[in-house]
């Protein structure tokens, strides 16, 4: 079920009509202000689009690369 928010939430993202550090929050599960591919797998798109979120190449999405999305 959580999945299809999420999906929903992204795509509202790069509508610009919920805010990226929403989605950004409730993703990143332990707290620490960054995406892990293990936290980005809970929906598809995301995981499919982690590597190209991730502009330094470091396995991680902060919250400033998340952003993007909303840039979109």
């Amino acid at each position: 079920m959580r999945k299809p928010i999420i999906a929903l939430a992204i795509a509202m993202t790069s509508m610009g009509t919920v805010a990226a550090t929403d989605i950004f929050a409730a993703l990143d599960v332990n707290e620490d202000n960054m995406l892990s591919a293990k936290e980005a797998s809970i929906d598809t798109t995301l995981a499919t689009i982690f590597n190209d979120l991730d502009s330094n190449k470091d396995g991680f999405v902060s919250k400033k690369e998340f952003s993007v999305l909303q840039q979109q």
